[in-house]
């Protein structure tokens, strides 16, 4: 293959002369017109005339890369790309050099100086631009399906989304139905809508559709591949009736036997009476062994859960007139195909039962807020009632956190409850009313109710009483009262915690999770994210939230997995590469790549999987070989750029700092504070990088030995890295670059690891002012020439 010369065209775009007023513009067109292979360089005041030329150079092989030197808008760069793409450059081979954003123009500075610095800072674009190389995105084959798993109000709303996207879609549910938790509530607010209603309408879509599958009572068991190409597997148990077959006639239900227990729950002697026998009646459902799928009859087939069935019973199969009682069926597994999956495992109700200072379990009349629900459909006449908001949660013996949507809860089946029974006294027992946004109405309403009494305080103590009704003690912190109550019903407001799907998805697909066992994210800027490229979480299964959050965040979800949707994915050419010829087989890329990129090889070496690969550079960071390197961000370039810096262009006395700066936040602190006119020292050339964590320590070697006198790293902060942890891979492997500047005579304290905000930039100025001191303390790096 024939070595291309690289051939430069360098212009200088000084739009209104700003830069002739800080510089000597013709030195530096002198001093870059004698580079080698510089074939054309002029400052230029005006982009359209010049445009037609600066192609027709290109098309007749008078360069074949070009340095752009100045401030271009938006608009300007996207023009001059449009033109130069025409004319067949490849969008790699320019490169763009602010000289501004770098400081130059800073007042203050002596002109020559910062003359100097623009020639060196257009020298270190120069030698990176000769490096690059044209390159093209890579398009690898996808399947347009989408595996989503959990079909609550989350999982079915992104069910039909897709669908009507034209988008094929697996929708796998432990259940014998649909719906989840939404399916078990009595009524929305603040419509007062049956919640049953909007899950019917996408159930509908569904009927209708052929473009979803829905498999009930199962569970994903594996899952391997590639975005784009995720290979399933489910295990389907059985139904024990056929969906075929089954028309949901009802004959089997009316002469079964078997009557499903109620969940058990301890009855102190004497202490039911005639109002607790009322709610626990309530509570019954009387549920056959064989019934209806759960919550929502989609779908339509009955289910038959055989451990209650008596023994060697076969009424069911001997009444059904369409044949479909098949109780010899066994679990069946299905494997399929899809591009992406998405997770809306919904949430589970925090176990009352370890909140035992208020008898949930041990009373019939304590109940949960879920099981109000149920008793809200048809409650019985009670005289008072007790809500008690936060049990078990923003308390360190349980949840340490905030549901954010349990005040409204109560407050909602306050509202409900006095509309059918006006006389009921109802007293509101909260730590602190939590109701955002618009359901403030909601509270204000409840507030206005004859006979709701809010109590600041939780109970103390709830005990039986007489009459089978329940004894409650409790002090109003508001107004210092001890109050007593005797009380018919107590509802306990429970939390949201993770649910079992949750933690078994989890761990099987080795997902992260935070510290509260929900699906770990970028909360601020990637709420979907799961850390697992092609993998993306909705719902609650993220954390607390409410229905319509639920349906918002699952639909954020789907957004970002249609690219992996769409029967090709498009890979941008910036991956990063791994020389086998210097790898040695450490695996430290494989352990430290925050997304999983990297799998064996045949032969035991490193191989990136390019669709999990977000192009953060970690892995070119930590590699001890210098055996990765980032395509158009290679080692090689980036260290050309370090040779070019003159570290005596001040004086010898004078530091130079390099500085490798996040693109994400650290990049934009020391630009912004150029833009703000902060007094930036022209000691410091930055160069920007796509993480902290890509700076491999030896670069940052080598520009020590040439004679930097100081190395800034500047990532994000811990827990905001776009990239889960880079800024602190960077920091563990300082021990490593310690031993090694030991070595070389270096004082290690010539290096610094620091975090900057996006908005740091007066941090920033402070940071390279006091950096600078501290070296000039330390006196000139021992290799400064």
């Amino acid at each position: 293959m024939q070595k291309i010369v690289p051939k430069t065209g360098i212009f200088i775009f000084d739009q209104g002369k700003r830069l002739a007023r800080s510089i000597d513009l013709d030195a530096v067109i002198q001093r870059l017109a004698r580079i080698k292979n510089v074939t054309r360089c002029e400052v230029l005041t005006d982009l359209a005339a010049p445009l037609p030329s600066i192609k027709e150079d290109f098309t007749s092989d008078k360069f074949n890369r070009i340095l752009w030197v100045g401030k271009f808008s938006d608009y300007q760069k996207k023009t001059i790309q449009s033109e130069l793409s025409s004319a067949g450059l490849n969008p790699y081979m320019y490169e763009w050099c602010d000289l501004e954003e770098q400081g130059i123009g800073t007042k203050g500075v002596d002109s020559g100086i910062q003359t100097q610095k623009a020639i060196i800072l257009i020298q270190m674009t120069l030698a990176r631009t000769r490096l690059l190389e044209p390159l093209e995105p890579l398009e690898l084959p996808a399947v347009d399906a989408a595996l989503i798993i959990g079909a609550g109000v989350s999982g079915l709303h992104t069910a039909t989304s897709f669908m009507e996207l034209g988008k094929k879609v697996y929708l796998v549910e432990k259940d014998s139905g649909v719906g989840g938790k939404v399916a078990s509530l009595h009524r929305l607010y603040p419509r007062i809508c049956d919640p049953r209603c909007g899950l019917e309408f996408e159930i509908q879509k569904i009927r209708e559709s052929d473009m979803i599958e829905v498999h009930t009572l199962s569970r994903v068991k594996s899952l391997f591949g590639s975005p784009g190409n995720f290979d399933v597997r489910i295990e389907k148990q059985p139904r024990y009736v056929s969906e075929e077959k089954c028309n949901a006639c009802g004959e089997c239900m009316k002469v079964c036997p078997a009557v499903i227990p109620e969940e058990q729950r301890s009855r102190e002697s004497g202490f039911i009476n005639e109002t607790s026998q009322q709610v626990l009646n309530s509570l019954k459902s009387d549920k056959k062994a064989i019934h209806p799928a759960v919550p929502m009859t989609y779908p339509s087939t009955f289910v038959i859960e055989r451990q209650y069935c008596l023994p060697d019973c076969r009424e069911c199969a001997k009444a059904c007139p369409a044949l479909a009682v098949e109780l010899e069926q066994t679990s069946s597994e299905l494997a399929f195909k899809v591009g992406a999956v998405i997770i809306t495992t919904g949430w589970d109700p925090y176990q009352l039962s370890k909140v035992d200072e208020y008898g949930y379990g041990i009373y019939p009349n304590v109940i949960s807020n879920l099981e109000m629900e149920r008793l809200l459909e048809d409650p019985p006449v009670l005289k008072e009632i007790g809500f008690i908001q936060c049990a078990g949660s923003r308390d360190e013996r349980h949840l340490h956190y905030c549901s954010s949507v349990c005040c409204s809860v109560s407050l909602k089946q306050v509202l409900f409850l006095k509309e059918k029974l006006p006389d009921t006294l109802c007293y509101i027992f909260y730590q602190d009313m939590r109701t955002p946004g618009f359901d403030e109405e909601l509270y204000q309403k409840v507030k206005s109710l004859n006979k709701v009494i809010f109590i600041r305080g939780n109970p103390s103590t709830v005990k039986p009483g007489d009459n089978g009704k329940l004894r409650i003690h409790a002090e109003d912190t508001l107004s210092g009262k001890e109050i007593d109550l005797s009380l018919d019903l107590l509802v306990l407001a429970g939390g949201m915690m993770p649910s079992q799907g949750s933690l078994e998805i989890a761990q099987l697909l080795n997902l992260p999770q935070n510290n509260f066992g929900f699906f770990e994210s970028h909360l601020q800027c990637h709420p979907e994210e799961s850390q697992r490229t092609g993998i993306l979480v909705g719902g609650a299964c993220r954390g607390p939230m409410n229905i319509s959050q639920s349906i918002e965040s699952s639909h954020r979800a789907a957004m970002e997995v249609l690219p992996f949707l769409n029967r090709t994915i498009l890979i941008e050419p910036k991956y990063p590469v791994l020389d086998l010829t210097k790898c040695d087989k450490c695996k430290r890329c494989m352990e430290e790549c925050p997304f999983l990129s990297y799998v064996f090889d045949e032969n035991g070496f490193p191989s990136l999987d390019l669709t999990k690969c977000r192009q953060c550079g970690n892995c070119m960071g930590i590699c001890p070989l210098i055996a990765i390197s980032l395509r158009n961000n290679t080692i090689k370039q980036i260290a050309a750029q370090v040779q070019a810096i003159k570290p005596s262009f001040i004086s010898k006395e004078e530091p130079v700092i390099l500085a490798f700066l996040c693109e994400n936040d650290a990049y934009h602190a020391a630009q912004s504070a150029v833009e703000y006119g902060l007094p930036v020292p022209p000691n410091v050339f930055f160069i920007k990088v796509p993480c902290a964590g890509s700076v491999n320590n030896a670069l940052v070697a080598d520009a020590l030995a040439f004679g930097i006198d100081g190395v800034l790293i500047a990532g994000c902060k811990d827990g905001q890295c776009h990239y889960v942890k880079g800024n602190q891979l960077v920091k563990t492997r300082s021990g490593d670059l310690s031993d090694k500047l030991q070595k070389m005579m270096i004082d290690p304290q010539r290096v610094r690891f620091e975090s900057l905000e996006i908005r740091d930039s007066k941090k920033y100025v402070e940071l390279v002012k006091s950096y600078i001191e501290e070296l000039r303390a330390m006196g000139p790096n021992p290799f400064k020439s």
